[in-house]
């Protein structure tokens, strides 16, 4: 009987120090897994909206829809489509104290010199993750996700929509490093949003 006792006195005190790692490393997979889904989500986001772009939709502002452009008929912008894709992840909100937050870090159109005919759009999107659980040397507590997609423009956007000279401010933030691969300095413009978007 008192054998038993020691023996079950003994899984008891190694079941205590099993149990914290086990939850810790268990945890730190589901948030190691968060964050793989907010990289794929980030990188939809940027791939839709450089085709938004690429198809002649407006920049926009942070906080667009695109679900409600197109139900009162009014062609989706850049920011609405992006931002929508965003808002799909329940992980992940393009707001900070309910203001809309600028995700794009620039959108730009780059000429083909030999054939201007084959433009291409050049977009990076780029949102500050937190992870529900930080890992130490892993996952920090603000990861900074960017992604930068291309693609040939299939409709040109209209000229008052771009800009030769790079936008700043709200809701572009070229002053990060988060605009790699930097665009080129020459036959470049930019899409440019509105006035009245928030700063």
């Amino acid at each position: 009987m008192r054998r038993f006792r020691d023996q079950s006195g003994q899984a008891v005190v190694e079941m205590a120090l099993v149990l914290p790692i086990l939850v810790l490393f268990i945890f730190g997979i589901i948030s190691y897994g968060l964050y793989v889904n907010a990289v794929d989500t980030v990188q939809q986001a940027a791939r839709l909206g450089v085709r938004a772009a690429a198809l002649g939709d407006t920049m926009g502002c942070p906080g667009d829809s695109a679900e409600t452009e197109l139900g009162n008929g009014q062609p989706a912008t850049v920011y609405g489509v992006v931002d929508d894709q965003l808002n799909n992840n329940k992980a992940l909100s393009p707001t900070s104290g309910g203001n809309p937050l600028p995700v794009i870090s620039y959108a730009a159109v780059i000429g083909n010199q030999s054939n201007s005919q084959a433009n291409d759009i050049l977009m990076t999107v780029a949102y500050a993750y937190h992870p529900v659980i930080p890992i130490p040397g892993l996952l920090p507590s603000t990861v900074e996700i960017a992604e930068t997609y291309q693609m040939m423009v299939e409709t040109a956007p209209a000229s008052n929509a771009v800009t030769a000279i790079e936008p700043t401010g709200s809701p572009y933030d070229e002053s990060t490093q988060w605009t790699q691969p930097t665009p080129p300095s020459s036959n470049v413009s930019y899409l440019v949003q509105p006035d009245g978007c928030p700063a």
